[in-house]
């Protein structure tokens, strides 16, 4: 079963990757990331985990349009293994919080313990900390932790999560101002929608509430926090 399971999550996976990155360049979306307002006032720090070659480029040209269209500085790393760009990556943030007011990190990778990194910048510059993301599976639980380092909110999976789905909703709604909760709930509405596609394009092999159990998005911390602080 854990098996059979591991192959459908695959096939749904790079078959998405491809759909989500086709869709991305296809419509222009890369030409049109939408630019909140205050960009000057905050920062942002993300890093994707050693993943294929298609993955780790397609998660970059996503990811990237919108921070640096909504960031007024954004640093972005790609691991070639376990503990790669440690060192750089917490130069970044820490340079990230001294500079800005609000600095919103992106952890773009399986499974992960980044937090025990952050952890070891000092007290009073993880209070700039704002919003984590984290797509890693069974990264959830790591909310109150991340809280307790200092930010603000944090959005994380619960099991064998299909991130990439919510991700790509999330990051957009995200950065045209919706409110960590708009966001999530959206967000998750529409991954959903997505699995009970694939769900039936699989003629039932891909169990789309399955999937929507280990997958769906939770929020910690301040969930009305929106990336520019304005109203909408």
């Amino acid at each position: 079963m854990k098996k059979r399971n591991a192959f459908l999550i695959a096939i749904v996976l790079t078959l998405s990757a491809y759909a989500l990155v086709t869709l991305t360049v296809g419509d222009g979306m890369l030409r049109s990331a939408y630019a909140t307002p205050g960009g000057a006032l905050r920062g942002a720090v993300a890093i994707r985990d050693d993943v294929t070659p298609f993955q780790k480029w397609g998660t970059k040209v996503f990811t990237w349009a919108y921070l640096r269209r909504n960031y007024d500085a954004a640093w972005y790393f790609t691991q070639s293994h376990e503990n790669d760009q440690k060192e750089s990556f917490l130069a970044s943030l820490d340079l990230a919080l001294q500079r800005y007011p609000h600095v919103d990190v992106f952890l773009l990778a399986h499974d992960n313990r980044y937090l025990n990194w952050v952890a070891t910048l000092p007290a009073e510059r993880r209070e700039h900390l704002r919003f984590v993301y984290n797509t890693g599976c069974h990264n959830q639980p790591q909310g109150p932790r991340w809280i307790r380092l200092g930010a603000d909110a944090y959005v994380g999976h619960p099991g064998y999560s299909l991130s990439p789905f919510f991700y790509y909703y999330f990051l957009r709604r995200w950065t045209r101002g919706h409110t960590i909760q708009e966001a999530t709930l959206e967000s998750n509405r529409l991954m959903e929608r997505a699995f009970k596609m694939w769900d039936r394009l699989s003629f039932g092999k891909v169990n789309a509430a399955h999937f929507m159990r280990e997958s769906i998005a939770s929020y910690h911390g301040d969930d009305q926090l929106r990336i520019g602080g304005l109203p909408q």
